[in-house]
C-alpha cells in the first residue's frame, strides 16, 4: 500500500493540514515539538485503527475541539483507495473504506501494515513485560486475521472476568456458575492463541538472528524465547488450581495474558549481557524480523515508521539500517529527524532518493 496524500484535521497539532507524497521514501524534518510525531502516529492510525501513544482516542483531538480525522488516498498494485477515519468524543469511532463504513475496527487489522521504531524502545523492551506481549501480539494479528480473532474475544473474555470478580467481592457472593461460563471463554479462545505462538516463534527467532547480524556485522548468538503457564498446564486445569487466588485477588492471574518473551544473546539475558551498541542492534534486528515476518505471511509490504532514530544510533548502524532501507525488499518508509541538514547528508552520501517534507 503506498500512500499518496494524508489530510489531518484537529489531529493533535494539525488543525487542517494536506501532505502530498511523492516518494517510497519520506523524511519529515523539523525542531522538536513541531509535529513529526503526531505525523507518524497519524500514519499508525491508518494501519492499526488507535494511536500508540494513548489508549483513549480523546487524547488525540486537537485543543478546542470535539474531533479530529484522518482522510488518507493510497495506491494498492494500480488500484486507488481512500481511507476516512473520523471520532467525535462521546461517539464511537468511525472507520470509511472507500466510502464503506467497517463494522468492525478489527477487519481493518492486515490491510496497511507497518512497523514503528521509537526512541524510547530499548528502555521497555528490557523493563515492560506488556510491551513484549504487544510487539508479538501485534506482529501476528497484522500476519493472521484468526490470531487477531481469538486474541480480541480472549482479550474481552479476561475483562469480563475480571469485572465479575470484582463484583463479586463487592456482593461478597460468589456466582461459580457464571465464573464457569467465563471460564469457558477463556478456554476456547486459548488453545489457538497458544498454538500461534509456539508454531510461529522459531521462525521469528531465526529471522531475528540474520537480521542481528546484517545490522551489527558482530559474531554474537541472539535468540528469542517465551515462557507461559500453558506449556506445562492446560487453560481448564490452570483456572480451576488458581480460582480461589483468582477470586482473593479480584482479577485474573494465570493464562497468555501472563505470557512473556526473554530475548537472549550467547545463551544470556540480554539485559545482562548485552552492550548498549549490542542493544540497540537487537532492537533494529528485532523490528526487521517483525518487519520480514508480516511481509512473509500478509503478502504485503508494511510501512515503516522511524522516530528521531539518529540521534539514538552509531554511524556504522545507522548505515546499516539505510542501507536495508534502500533494499527493494521495502515498502514505503516514513522517518523523522529535528536536524534536516543531518538528514539530507545521510540520504546523499548514500545515494538514497528521499523526499523531504519540513513539518
Amino acid at each position: 500500500m503506498i500512500l499518496k496524500k494524508l489530510r489531518l484535521v484537529e489531529f493533535k497539532n494539525y488543525t487542517d493540514s494536506t501532505f502530498s507524497i511523492e516518494n517510497q521514501r519520506v523524511a519529515l524534518v523539523g525542531k522538536n515539538g513541531c509535529g513529526k510525531t503526531n505525523f507518524l502516529d497519524a500514519l499508525h492510525h491508518l494501519g492499526l485503527v488507535r494511536s500508540v501513544f494513548h489508549k483513549q482516542d480523546s487524547f488525540q483531538i486537537a485543543h478546542g475541539s470535539n474531533f479530529y480525522r484522518l482522510d488518507a488516498e493510497m495506491e494498492e498494485l494500480g488500484q486507488n483507495h481512500r481511507l476516512e477515519l473520523v471520532y467525535q468524543r462521546e461517539e464511537k469511532k468511525k472507520l470509511l473504506w472507500n466510502k464503506s463504513k467497517l463494522e468492525r475496527m478489527t477487519d481493518h487489522i492486515g490491510r496497511i501494515p507497518l512497523v514503528l521504531i521509537l526512541p524510547d524502545e530499548p528502555f521497555h523492551m528490557h523493563e515492560s513485560s506488556e510491551w513484549r506481549r504487544n510487539f508479538f501480539d501485534n506482529t501476528l494479528s497484522q500476519s493472521f486475521p484468526e490470531y487477531l480473532h481469538h486474541l480480541a474475544e480472549y482479550k474481552k473474555a479476561v475483562a469480563r472476568r475480571n469485572a465479575s470478580l470484582v463484583y463479586f467481592n463487592q456482593r461478597q457472593h460468589i456466582d461459580f456458575a457464571l465464573l464457569e461460563a467465563l471460564d469457558h471463554q477463556l478456554i476456547i479462545h486459548s488453545g489457538p492463541i497458544h498454538d500461534f505462538r509456539v508454531r510461529h516463534l522459531p521462525k521469528l527467532s531465526e529471522t531475528l538472528q540474520t537480521a542481528y547480524r546484517e545490522i551489527s556485522d558482530e559474531s554474537e548468538t541472539v535468540d528469542l524465547t517465551r515462557k507461559s503457564d500453558l506449556d506445562s498446564t492446560p487453560m481448564e486445569e490452570l483456572l480451576k488450581k488458581n480460582q480461589h487466588q483468582d477470586i482473593d485477588a479480584q482479577r485474573s492471574t494465570v493464562g497468555l495474558h501472563k505470557d512473556d518473551y526473554i530475548f537472549q544473546m550467547e545463551g544470556h539475558p540480554l539485559k545482562k549481557v548485552g552492550s548498549q551498541g549490542q542493544q540497540k542492534s537487537f532492537l533494529l534486528a528485532l523490528k526487521m524480523a517483525q518487519y520480514g515476518f508480516i511481509r512473509t505471511h500478509s503478502g504485503k509490504k508494511p510501512w515503516l515508521l522511524l522516530d528521531d532514530i539518529f540521534d539514538k544510533l552509531d554511524d556504522n548502524r545507522i548505515g546499516r539500517l539505510l542501507e536495508i532501507i534502500n533494499g527493494p525488499e521495502m515498502g514505503q518508509v516514513f522517518l523523522t529527524d529535528a536536524r534536516p541538514d543531518r538528514s539530507k547528508e545521510l540520504i546523499h552520501s548514500r545515494g538514497l532518493s528521499f523526499q523531504v517534507i519540513e513539518i
